[in-house]
């Protein structure tokens, strides 16, 4: 994958480096165990197990790849010379595009019931408010439906064939541009047409990861290049311009309806549409994350809305069904434009791009992968959602906070939380987020791993100070090993070199490559706002990879700090200790960064965590010698009489008589490879800790007096975290989401309260937090986390 680009010869240095072979021989990197690839983007066994069964891929788990872009004559109906050379523009414009029903969609919505009905209570609201009293609706009959189409226009405008090839033609062209290969996993396209023809009229939802811009118009050319249906993609409004919006409409782009004053009459259309169009099977895609969110996944408002549409038209029981698949990108280099916060600030923005990258000198960004998750049946969860009686989360501020205030011992009352009343109150919220934390972890799971992602979070997290290549190039043959242990796919392949020299060239602004005599190379990054922060966004993909991992590595090194010195020959710690404060971190999180699913309860998740902390080796079973071995069985008093069940009892216990529960110890591991693999954990874990730090020591410096909104609150935060790092060189935890992401779990926990205003929501500190002593403990609370190493 790396050899095919050459290396930018920017110095001397450089261009030497890639011609040394270390005098050693070079192993190839497979992607994969045995003969078979990891089997990435599974559905949930507990919420969907029969989509497990009745979409399954696995047969199509030994196919290859295929590489989008580049388009040759088998992949046209012609063959000769001048085929080869317009076989891009023959591929295009021989491809069908989907038939527009904007006239019929249109009709369908303004004879809806719901629609009718909304329109009708209005103007009857507005005659009271005339007159003073009710009076016969004086519009026309053609009045209402002009009110619909222009709401209508505002959603989706009328497709444009020609248009529609033409800016394809160009993002081929674009990308062959910009990237070396866009690969796809032909089992996951072979599972899509298996689905798109045993399933004709069930309508497919695409809900996807959204690290680029550029995802709206990727995705909908992947699934046209490979036959399927191309289904209608959700933009943000607040993202385009207003040519630029139109534009995108003409393209097959749907966006919500502005908040005007017919609000209601607007979300009446919104949810008569979406349920006519799933109704006649067409497809949507819908991007759960912002934009600009790599560290902490932080879900999108229109996401949100449009996934609450959708499950309101699974409720109406217009629609039968509906698959649901995860989609997961992933890029070495993203396409950006560096305007406010990387987003499109104009159309002219966008032609200057498109042309400088169509430029022969321009520098290509790596490769880039498209992964599709296994299909699953919104309709299965929905019933397994509505039967299951799962123990609801407790509020933070009634679990976590008076844990870290020091009022009560224990992290959680478990009788407490299963008797409270109120648990039913928010059943519509919790439906949607947790849907949309499954779907994002699907998501999240098949996004494939590139070799620049696991190069930066090397030399961020592990070798900041510097390293050489040699080690370099066995840490990342480990670091493959590791992840395809844990069930993630990697979107490179080939020699250790090659992709090693690859990502070199990738990181090019962000590292600093020396030649010293001892014939070897050191790379060392640069201590730079913009190389720290592209090195941290790169490393993000890897969070998802080892969270579990990383948490359980913060947790003990919490319980490390409290031990009165480090000086001793081996640490042991109690079961007991280890989950309560893994449930005290695990509550601290936010839910985006932990991505747990709600059919997990919080104690079982620490027990996966604990089992994953034993499984690489960081904790070890440690039984006392003076007490009686657990295998003993000598030590259990036979009772004089069989005391035996009830057939109805269903406790756990396995014993016929009561025995005080054996305590478990744990040790930690000493060998240094446990000892680096613990430090470069907690460094993976350390941007998101360190931004909650910087946030609550900006409490114990800033005073809210109660006329600041939550915006202007993370903006100065962001300004704050921006000084701080100026200091102290902590670059990577500058990310504006980090910063939203910290003050969204200050005020679940309780440290805000807010009021609602014309101007937003106004951040006001709870009454613990006016005293600085409690804001000093909360500072201690965090900082037990986090690694200063």
């Amino acid at each position: 994958m790396g050899s095919e680009e050459a290396p930018p010869p920017s110095s001397r240095i450089t261009s030497k480096i890639f011609s040394l072979g270390f005098g050693q021989k070079i192993e190839t990197v497979s992607p994969f165990h045995g003969i078979l690839r990891p089997f990435v983007g599974q559905p949930c066994q507990s919420c969907t197990p029969k989509s497990m069964e009745s979409f399954f891929y696995k047969r199509h788990t030994r196919l290859g790849f295929c590489n989008v872009i580049r388009i040759t004559e088998e992949n046209t109906r012609y063959r000769g010379w001048l085929v080869r050379r317009l076989c891009c523009v023959i591929f295009v414009w021989q491809q069908s595009v989907d038939q527009d029903i904007h006239s019929e969609l249109t009709e369908m919505v303004c004879k809806h019931p719901s629609v009718q009905s909304t329109f009708k209570g209005e103007q009857e609201e507005h005659d009271i408010e005339k007159h003073g009293k009710s009076l016969s609706c004086a519009k026309t009959p053609g009045s209402g439906q002009k009110e619909v189409l222009r709401i209508l226009r505002h959603i989706q405008q009328t497709l444009s064939p020609f248009l529609i090839r033409l800016v394809r033609w160009i993002l081929l062209k674009l990308l062959q541009r910009l990237y070396l290969n866009l690969q796809l996993h032909c089992g996951q396209v072979a599972t899509l047409l298996e689905v798109s023809v045993a399933c004709p009229k069930t309508p497919l939802v695409y809900l996807s990861t959204h690290p680029s811009w550029l995802d709206g118009l990727l995705v909908p050319f992947v699934l046209h290049s490979q036959n399927l249906k191309v289904p209608r993609v959700a933009w943000d409004r607040t993202d385009c311009p207003r040519f630029l919006r139109y534009t995108l409409q003409r393209l097959g782009a749907v966006f919500l309806p502005p908040d005007g004053q017919s609000s209601h009459l607007s979300k009446a259309v919104l949810s008569a549409y979406t349920e006519t169009f799933l109704e006649d099977g067409h497809s949507l895609l819908v991007f759960l994350e912002v934009l600009s969110s790599p560290s902490c996944h932080t879900l999108s408002p229109v996401a949100c809305e449009w996934v609450w549409t959708i499950i309101e038209a699974m409720q109406s029981g217009k629609v039968t069904d509906i698959l649901i698949v995860p989609v997961g990108i992933s890029y070495d280099g993203r396409p950006e434009f560096y305007g406010t916060r990387g987003q499109v600030t104009s159309a002219l923005e966008v032609c200057r791009f498109v042309v400088s990258a169509l430029c022969p000198w321009t520098r290509r960004l790596g490769c880039a992968r498209v992964d599709f998750a296994q299909p699953f049946s919104l309709k299965e969860y929905m019933n397994n959602y509505m039967w299951k009686h799962l123990a609801p989360v407790p509020c933070l501020r009634d679990a976590l906070l008076p844990y870290i205030l020091g009022v009560r011992k224990k992290m959680y009352d478990e009788t407490a939380v299963e008797s409270d009343a109120s648990r039913t109150v928010f059943q519509e919220q919790a439906l949607l987020r947790g849907f949309l934390m499954h779907s994002l972890r699907a998501a999240l799971s098949c996004s494939s791993v590139m070799a620049s992602h696991m190069i930066s979070a090397l030399l961020l997290h592990k070798h900041k100070t510097g390293v050489s290549l040699s080690r370099l190039l066995s840490e990342l043959s480990s670091m493959t090993e590791d992840i395809l242990l844990r069930g993630f796919d990697l979107g490179f392949s080939g020699q250790r070199w090659d992709l090693l020299r690859h990502s070199l060239y990738m990181l090019h602004s962000c590292v600093t490559i020396f030649s010293v005599p001892s014939i070897d190379v050191y790379v060392l990054c640069r201590e730079s706002h913009d190389s720290i922060r592209d090195l941290a966004q790169r490393s993000a993909t890897l969070l998802p990879v080892f969270l579990y991992e990383a948490v359980g590595a913060c947790t003990l090194h919490a319980l490390m700090v409290q031990l009165p010195s480090f000086c001793v020959t081996e640490i042991f710690l109690s079961e007991e200790e280890l989950i309560e404060m893994m449930m005290a971190f695990c509550s601290l999180l936010n839910k985006n960064i932990l991505l747990q699913p709600p059919c997990q309860p919080l104690y079982s998740l620490c027990q996966d965590i604990m089992d994953k902390l034993i499984h690489c080796g960081l904790l070890s079973m440690y039984e006392d010698p003076n007490a009686t071995p657990a295998c003993d069985t000598g030590r259990r008093s036979f009772a004089d009489s069989l005391m035996w069940r009830a057939s109805d009892d269903l406790s756990d216990s396995d014993c016929d008589f009561t025995e005080e529960k054996v305590k478990r110890h744990y040790k930690l591991g000493r060998s240094d490879h446990h000892a680096d693999f613990f430090v470069f954990l907690c460094h993976l874990l350390g941007p998101v800790l360190r931004t909650y730090e910087g946030a609550a020591l900006f409490l114990l410096e800033h005073e809210t007096c109660g006329t600041e909104t939550e915006a202007d609150y993370v903006d100065q935060l962001h300004q704050y975290l921006l000084l701080k790092a100026e200091k102290d060189g902590s670059y990577e935890c500058t990310e504006h989401s980090l910063a939203a992401c910290a003050i969204e779990t200050f005020k679940d926990l309780g440290v805000f309260q807010c009021s609602p205003s014309c101007h937003g929501s106004i951040l006001h500190l709870s009454e613990p937090f006016t005293l600085k002593e409690n804001c000093s403990r909360l500072v201690s609370f965090i900082q037990q986390f986090i690694y200063k190493g």
